[in-house]
């Protein structure tokens, strides 16, 4: 067992800096979740078409794969206090330039920009969070995700209430600039030691890593397939008019959130790969429970059990995969960034296109076959540690 997966000697200490890291990913999940709430209001003000207000969440979702080129080469440049803090204010600064597009291509180059800048922004933080508490790696991922899901869910809620008082929807994204100002009173990480820098004369990337990859892409792709599509799922499956679905569907936001944190305080008992496991397992049986029930308490049932597991994916895999491979935390944080992008660009246009042909329920039901390939990636990544000589390729 080598030092990285030693269990930490000394308790859990959220300090300054973790607590900056955790808030900024706060901002990160309330810049991710304001494009999908201002979209209609920009629709009604610009004439936007259902096609284009569609591209939006496409030049998003290509940001935050073009953000994984630009993260790796900072990561390795900047100091990852600076990294935070400046990739965070780009963040903000590409939120509120929304507000002032005025045409197609104005409102695509700020989504885009959102994209580009929010990926930076999670990689670096997820880099950070792994160097600085590398004892509780675990819990301090899942945590961190805590407060990027209540930031998810703030997003919609100011927009919608302050459009319900009459006020301007561009107030709502001043909210993240104020924020952000407070946060960053705090103090940030310090720099990485030289010992834990990427070494450049590491071309091949471990198997482990690129294992992580395509689990990260794969756990993504379950997750928001029901995100996309749940809505419309719950219409046909229980009969609901569209504002029951979309009101029904905060049971499966509302999990991931619950999940978490109710992972992170299991994490202080249970190894965090055993807890990947059950959870990647877990979430299989509420997908098939999905697209097998028709009775609407089993379904709802089954949809928060769903945001549950699925929404600790992401941080479970990071953290796992960083353990893995302790030397290539830039390499991890980065690549799983881009997997975001890649499956949120590929998973739900696919998914349409199955639900076209096989009906909606089916193509739901076949996202359980996701989790069972994550289960199989993960189990042949761990592998690398039973082996004489490091795989890479």
């Amino acid at each position: 067992m080598d030092q990285a997966e030693r269990p930490a000697s000394h308790p859990f200490h959220r300090d300054g800096p973790t607590w900056f890291l955790y808030l900024v990913l706060a901002v990160f999940g309330f810049q991710q979740s304001v494009l999908g709430s201002v979209l209609p209001f920009l629709r009604q003000e610009l004439g936007f078409d259902t096609i284009r207000v569609g591209w939006h969440f496409t030049w998003y979702a290509a940001g935050l794969v073009a953000s994984g080129l630009l993260a790796g080469q900072l990561l390795k440049r900047l100091p990852i206090n600076l990294l935070v803090r400046g990739s965070a204010i780009a963040m903000v600064a590409a939120v509120l330039s929304i507000t002032q597009a005025a045409n197609f291509a104005g409102t695509l180059a700020a989504a885009a920009a959102m994209g580009l800048s929010g990926g930076v922004v999670q990689a670096a933080v997820q880099a950070g969070l792994a160097w600085h508490q590398p004892g509780h790696r675990d819990m301090a991922m899942v945590e961190a995700f805590v407060f990027a899901g209540i930031g998810v869910f703030s997003g919609p809620l100011l927009v919608g209430q302050l459009a319900a008082y009459g006020l301007s929807w561009r107030m709502a994204l001043l909210a993240s600039a104020l924020i952000l100002a407070v946060v960053m009173l705090l103090p940030g990480p310090s720099a990485r030691s030289d010992a834990s820098r990427p070494s450049a004369r590491a071309a091949a990337i471990p198997l482990a890593v690129a294992l992580c990859w395509l689990t990260v892409l794969l756990g993504i792709g379950a997750e928001w397939g029901i995100g996309f599509w749940g809505a419309q799922f719950l219409q046909i499956r229980l009969g609901l008019n569209p504002p029951q679905a979309v009101s029904l569907m905060s049971v499966f936001f509302g999990g991931t959130v619950f999940g978490r944190i109710v992972s992170s305080r299991l994490l202080a008992i249970f190894d965090g790969r055993n807890m990947l496991f059950s959870v990647i397992l877990l979430g299989c049986c509420a997908i098939l429970a999905l697209w097998g029930s028709g009775h609407a308490v089993v379904t709802v049932f089954a949809l928060a059990l769903a945001g549950m597991c699925l929404g600790n994916f992401f941080p479970l895999i990071i953290s796992n995969a960083i353990r893995l491979e302790p030397a290539h935390v830039g390499l991890i944080s980065v690549g799983s960034t881009q997997a975001v992008g890649v499956s949120l660009l590929v998973v739900p246009i696919v998914l349409g296109y199955v639900g076209q042909s096989a009906g909606l329920i089916n193509a739901i039901g076949m996202l359980a076959a996701l989790p069972l390939l994550m289960a199989a990636a993960c189990l042949a990544a761990s592998q690398r540690h039973l082996l004489p000589h490091k795989a890479t390729f």
